[in-house]
Order: C-alpha cells, then structure tokens, then sequence
C-alpha cells in the first residue's frame, strides 16, 4: 500500500483509515494516486479483518478532483489510450461503492468533481461546517467522471443532479445536508466517522455484506455502466476546441496566481 499521497492505518480494530495526502494541493489527484487508488481500494477490500472503512482528505481539504498536470495531459491521448486509462482510474469510485464492509466519509473542506464521486461512494458522510461539494466540469466544457452523473443522481434526486452538474456551482454544508450531499454536519468529522465506523465494525461481517447488496440492489441501475457512457463522453469533450481554449485560459490564470502568492509569500 505504499503509494505517494496516500496513507492507509488501522486506528482501532477492524477499523481502516484511507487518508488522502496531499495537502499542500488540497488533496487534488496527481498521476501517482490515480495509478494507486484503485490497487489500494483493492486490497483493502481483500482484507476480510477490515470491517468498516473510513475514508478522508488530510490539511483541510477532502480531494480537489483532478491535480492541474494530470487534467492537462488529458487532450494529448489518442481516443483508445484515454478510454482504458479512465475506465481504470475511475474504478476508484466504483471500488468504494461495492466495498465489502461499511464505509464512511469524513468531508473537511472541498469534495470536488472526483471527491465528490468519492464522498458519494461512501455508505455515510460526515461533514464540517467547512465543507463543499462542486461538480464544475461544465466550467472546463467537460461532463462529470468518475461515476459522478449515478452517483449525484442517486443521492439529490434527477433534477437537482442537472442543475449541480450544469451550473457547476458549490454547494456548502447546510444545503449539502438539506438536500443529501451529506448525512451530518460535525465540529470534528473525523472522530465522529471514526466512532461510528467502531459501531458498524462491530456488526457480524457476512450481515453487513448481505445488507450492502441488498440495499444496492434495491436501488437499480448500475454504476459501471454510467462510467462507461461518462468515459466516452470525455474523451470527445477533451478533443473539443471549447475544452482546449478554456483550459488554456485557466491554467494561465492559476498558475499565475500560484506565482503572485509565491512572490508575495501569502
């Protein structure tokens, strides 16, 4: 599990804490943890002693969604190398959906575009006052990924799900709660996800699992298969005119301020 940006502890029994550790970018996704999540989630999900897990972002931020570098090399791909590379490293979310114990988000701070897909995997979500979801990709003339079409669909309902994802806006943690972003808001998110992740660590393994499957179950639909359309979509938004101006522009724009900050020492 030695992956760059990623930390895995066992803080109590039968408990995992998956820490996402890049706080210095807010926990955006760079190359090394788009590679890595998924073998990670993999064999967590292998490990039959971890029996709740509970996911979160260090520094106060839970994951910023893609890191800058990884979304620039997006439109130099041929069609048929993007398509594996995203149907693999969107299984992260997908990995958390079906994880064989329960699982838990601790949301400090942004859950945006592949955080918030994150955040959504996650059986429960516990957030801070500070918390914000942000499904923006429509800013960028691309369409959500990582599962993030299903999954927000399935937590606010259709409607809300395409007035999110069209507008791109934020949505801070009173509303997230009000309309089912989040289940709780908490001081100290963490500790209240790790608490609770002892309680349903608790419960009799093969229960848990019967349980999760037949609540997914009941929900309908598929996950994969709203990858899959998700991916296709992508990689003709990426090769879109639209999605290289606006990149161009914003990528001048934050690495500039980047720099100013840098300059000025704030």
């Amino acid at each position: 599990m030695d992956v760059r940006g990623l930390r895995v502890t066992f803080p109590s029994d039968g408990v995992a804490l998956l820490e996402l550790d890049r706080p210095h970018r807010r926990n955006a996704l760079d190359r090394a943890l788009l590679d890595g999540l998924p073998t990670v989630l993999r064999e967590l999900d292998g490990d039959c002693a971890v029996r709740a897990l509970v996911v979160t972002g260090r520094g106060g931020a839970f994951c910023a969604g893609g890191d800058l570098d990884a979304i620039g090399d997006m439109g130099n791909e041929a069609p048929r190398d993007a398509r594996e590379r995203m149907t693999r490293e969107f299984s992260a979310a997908g990995l958390l959906l079906d994880f064989h114990a329960p699982t838990i988000a601790a949301v400090d701070g942004a859950a945006v575009g592949a955080g918030m897909a994150f955040a959504l995997a996650c059986d429960l979500r516990i957030g801070s006052p500070g918390a914000v979801f942000a499904s923006p990709f429509i800013k960028m003339a691309l369409v959500p990924d990582f599962g993030v079409t299903w999954l927000l669909t399935r937590a606010v309902g259709a409607a809300r799900a395409t007035e999110l994802a069209l507008s791109g806006r934020k949505v801070a943690a009173e509303e997230a709660v009000r309309i089912g972003l989040l289940d709780v808001v908490a001081d100290d998110p963490l500790a209240q996800a790790l608490g609770r992740a002892e309680t349903l660590a608790a419960a009799p393994p093969e229960a848990a699992r019967a349980t999760k499957r037949l609540i997914a179950a009941a929900a309908g639909g598929g996950l994969a298969e709203a990858v899959d359309r998700e991916v296709a979509e992508q990689i003709r938004a990426v090769n879109s005119p639209e999605f290289g101006r606006r990149w161009a522009e914003w990528s001048r724009a934050v690495r500039g301020s980047s720099s100013r900050r840098m300059e000025t020492g704030r």
